[in-house]
């Protein structure tokens, strides 16, 4: 509060500046070094509470804040929980989660009273104990590549029966400690309140939300209405379960299993990962404000931590041996139950709020949940290290043969593996096992065999390309979560596993199955009939480009697949095109402009892929209106290209082909032939006949030395002019003419630069001048002009504020790059760009020169001397020229 009791909005913001910057700074720290972000948020929140630096102060703002942290942190938790899989962990899975409940809050809570602390401070203690993190489990499992294996199966189911049964416990033991006293009757009506609440909010959500977001998807006009809408649904089940004075965080647990179950459950879960993004650190900071630090150094408080340490460790690791009648490593399924992570840290808080926690134990617990949290993961890799054998070669001599109907059957909900597969099949079940897993749970047998043989080399061919392409046309999220846990990904599919990798940075530290979501392919499937490996390059076009958008090459996966070039060609083209595609429609003003429409038509070859080219972008791309028509029209008029009447006459060729012959037809001169046939396809493609047949003869016969020849012809404008020079290429071509010009008072509009490759050049310019240009004095001008040297480019104004700007897209065109240039125009600027370009070493292809009200915006088609896309050093050497 401010001074007279108004609130300091100033004082409050910048404390959420703070730790929202701090947050992700040390999340960013411990996650490279291996350690849970949440470690990280908590410690930073020490550092800069006032304990220590005192920056930021625990205000009612800040409380507010981090509860809206937890509430959302548990919907996420809910909508990550899979009650149908929840209901199938089996015996195993729900034996260790009970014992793993019971023991540690048996134990915490005789430990409390052994230790002197009250029954109810010992009641909390206890339950603080009981929690399992399924998050930091799951990641390191996930980072060990063992997620398929039946240790790691058991601890997450009985990490998920935990969470439940914990927040059950929570919710009596809170009501218990608020009511001042422990009798029968009290647990038992807080325990039947508890469990009718959980019962009717679990129907009410199951049955009435997703009928509710189905409704709002189908009739909102804003995107992020379901979102909203998501997050109020959150937000009234946690007050509904305050009112029947349960804790809010019942209500949002809730209220996230029903948000699950939605057939938004991707954007919802997207839109809750931004909003935790910002809420959740806050909690994690929050406690680290609130903790005394002087307290981690009283031996009282390091006694009672201690013995609490042994209880919740030992009570873990012994619920490990609850699997029984399984073959499996219980001590590793005990080390996995060891973690209490966030759900630790929300118990604490509670006890907190509730005020049975004293600073003293408020620190104990904290204490141990950080050491648990930060031991287990290490344990566990140490453990998984020395049970994984030196090397996997698994016994063929039981293999099978395929049964009738295949080696994957459904049956009601399961996919059942039936006989016993050779090694050598082992890409081709995991993947037709992946998109059976998009509505069917691999049953224990299918996933075992799996996890067996997660070292065996992996072939593609046809079948496994086949069961591939299937994959994309019928699977999930759930699907290509299945082919991660059992490390198919990583060997099979290497890039879309790092790309994987690169997604990751969840706050909550929990691995949503959103995270595999291929939004292009899902996008583009219903346009897809089917998919078969010698017709696929749409699909593996859509899902490349999900995976490029990481960054990733699409080259080296398209090359493991067992599918034809011309498929893989075909495929790496409409990734090319559907970039120029896009960023046509979105900025390019083409409609005076063919000429990416003529690449277009020359690079895709045909109608069928330019179609195919167009869904991919649509599904790519988010338009806005009045980008969309631009969209059809650009395709349109490449599909009226690859139309031309004469391409239909038997043996006609390529739409250049076409051009070429267009084109000596209308010139008697057989070196204009000559010049024609050898013309780059790009310029041919992009020229009417006409021209190229002028052109032709002004360069023939071919300029010699420093010979230069100009023509000078109408343009389509009134006081517009089309000028032809034909010379010999040298060095800072560009350069020399654009100063020529300008010396001659000729205002530069757009030019277009061909070269042969016995050297001859015949640059195209349209000027604006009042008089028409005297074609002589140019020629004279710039005779003279090459055999000087080329002047030095005059300095610019970069700045993006007041100056110009230059921006490299490589992704802009399919050979060349393109740099765009704007801001306020300058005298001598096209000049000096093109000096700076030639003591680059940069080439430049083509330019579109546009200014209008004093400011420019000039498109450049450049490569460097060998032909090929240039990159950021280049343009660091261009700016140096001009700054």
């Amino acid at each position: 509060m401010a001074a007279g009791g108004a609130i300091d909005y100033g004082s409050i913001f910048l404390d959420l500046a703070v730790i929202l910057v701090v947050a992700k700074l040390a999340a960013e720290l411990f996650e490279r070094m291996r350690v849970p972000a949440v470690i990280g948020e908590i410690g930073a929140g020490i550092l800069i509470g006032p304990s220590v630096l005192g920056l930021v102060g625990s205000t009612d703002a800040t409380k507010i804040l981090a509860e809206v942290g937890v509430i959302v942190l548990l919907a996420t938790v809910g909508m990550e929980t899979d009650l149908d899989e929840l209901r199938r962990v089996g015996r195993a899975s729900m034996v260790v989660a009970v014992i793993g409940v019971a023991l540690p809050m048996g134990t915490g809570f005789l430990a409390g009273g052994l230790l002197g602390e009250s029954t109810n401070a010992s009641l909390f203690l206890g339950a603080a104990m009981a929690a399992t993190s399924v998050g930091i489990t799951a990641r390191v499992f996930g980072d060990l590549r063992a997620l398929s294996s039946t240790e790691a199966r058991i601890v997450l189911g009985a990490a998920v029966a935990d969470d439940v049964l914990g927040l059950v416990i929570l919710t009596v033991v809170t009501r218990v400690v608020e009511q001042g006293s422990v009798d029968v009757a009290g647990i038992a009506s807080t325990i039947g309140l508890a469990a009718g609440f959980l019962v009717v909010s679990v129907a009410i959500g199951i049955t009435l939300v997703p009928r509710l977001f189905a409704l709002i998807g189908a009739r909102a006009s804003s995107s992020a209405t379901v979102g909203a809408v998501a997050a109020a649904v959150t937000f009234g089940f946690s007050a509904a379960a305050s009112s029947a004075q349960l804790a809010p965080i019942i209500g949002a647990f809730v209220a996230g299993t029903a948000l699950g179950r939605t057939a938004h459950h991707d954007r919802i879960a997207r839109e809750f990962t931004a909003l935790g993004g910002i809420f959740i650190p806050v909690f994690f900071l929050q406690i680290g404000i609130d903790t005394e630090v002087t307290k981690f150094f009283d031996p009282h408080v390091l006694w009672v931590a201690a013995v609490l340490s042994v209880v919740a460790v030992g009570g873990k690791v012994l619920a490990g041996f609850g699997a029984v009648g399984t073959n499996t490593d219980r001590l590793l399924i005990g080390l996995g139950m060891v973690p209490r992570g966030e759900v630790g840290l929300i118990f604490a808080t509670i006890g907190v709020s509730v005020g049975v926690f004293s600073d003293d134990l408020y620190a104990v617990v904290l204490l141990v949940v950080l050491l648990t949290t930060v031991i287990a993961p290490p344990l566990l890799r140490l453990r998984l290290a020395r049970s994984e054998p030196a090397s996997i070669a698994p016994d063929d001599s039981a293999a099978t043969p395929e049964p009738p109907g295949g080696w994957i059957h459904l049956v009601g909900d399961s996919a059942e593996l039936r006989g016993t597969p050779p090694s050598s099949l082992a890409l081709r079940i995991a993947l037709e096992a992946a998109w059976r897993a998009a509505t069917h749970s691999p049953d224990t047998r299918l996933l075992d065999w799996l996890h067996e043989h997660r070292a065996v080399p992996l072939v593609w061919d046809t079948d496994s390309t086949q069961q591939f392409l299937d994959l994309l046309l019928r699977g999930n999220a759930r699907s290509w979560r299945l082919l991660e846990i059992t490390g198919v990904l990583e060997r099979a599919l290497p890039a879309f596993d790092a790309a994987l990798d690169r997604r990751r940075g969840d706050t909550t530290e929990l691995d949503p199955t959103h995270l595999t979501r291929l939004a292009t392919v899902e996008s583009v499937r219903p346009r897809i009939q089917k998919a078969v490996p010698d017709d696929c390059s749409l699909l593996l076009a859509a899902f490349m480009t999900d995976v490029a958008g990481d960054g990733v090459d699409p080259g080296p996966t398209l090359a493991m697949l067992a599918v034809p070039q011309q498929v893989k060609s075909e495929t790496l083209a409409l990734i090319s095109a559907s970039t120029l595609l896009a960023a046509a429609a979105t900025a390019e003003p083409y409609e005076h402009n063919p000429r990416v429409m003529a690449q277009l038509a020359e690079y895709l070859g045909n109608p069928l892929t330019v179609e195919r080219c167009r869904i991919l972008t649509e599904a790519r791309t988010e338009f806005a209106d009045w980008q969309y028509p631009l969209l059809l029209e650009i395709t349109t008029g490449v599909q009226e290209l690859l139309a031309h009447p004469e391409l239909l006459e038997g043996g006609a060729g390529t739409l250049d082909s076409v051009r070429r012959r267009e084109a000596m037809a209308l010139t008697d001169n057989p070196l204009a032939h000559d010049r024609i046939r050898h013309a780059s396809a790009s310029y041919v493609i992009a020229h009417p006949p006409a021209v190229i047949a002028r052109h032709a003869e002004l360069v023939e016969p071919a300029p010699r030395g420093r010979t230069v020849r100009v023509n000078v012809h109408d343009g389509a404008r009134d006081g517009e002019w089309e000028i032809d020079i034909a010379t010999r290429d040298a060095r800072g071509l560009l350069a020399r003419i654009t100063q020529v010009l300008a010396g001659r008072g000729l205002d530069i509009v757009n030019a277009d630069l061909a070269t042969w490759p016995d050297g001859a050049v015949l640059d195209s310019f349209t000027v604006r001048s009042p008089q028409r240009p005297n074609a002589a004095q140019v020629s004279f001008d710039l005779e003279r002009s090459l055999r000087g040297r080329v002047a030095a480019p005059r300095r610019l104004q970069i700045d993006p504020t007041h100056g110009l700007t230059l921006r490299l897209e490589n992704e802009a065109h399919p050979w060349h790059s393109v740099v765009v240039v704007s801001g306020a125009d300058q005298p001598g600027l096209l000049q000096a760009l093109a000096a700076a370009f030639a003591r680059a070493n940069v080439s430049v292809h083509h330019a579109r020169i546009s200014t209008e009200g004093g400011v420019v915006t000039d498109r450049f088609e450049v490569s460097d001397r060998h032909g090929r896309k240039i990159t950021r050093a280049h343009m660091s050497r261009v700016q140096a020229q001009i700054s």
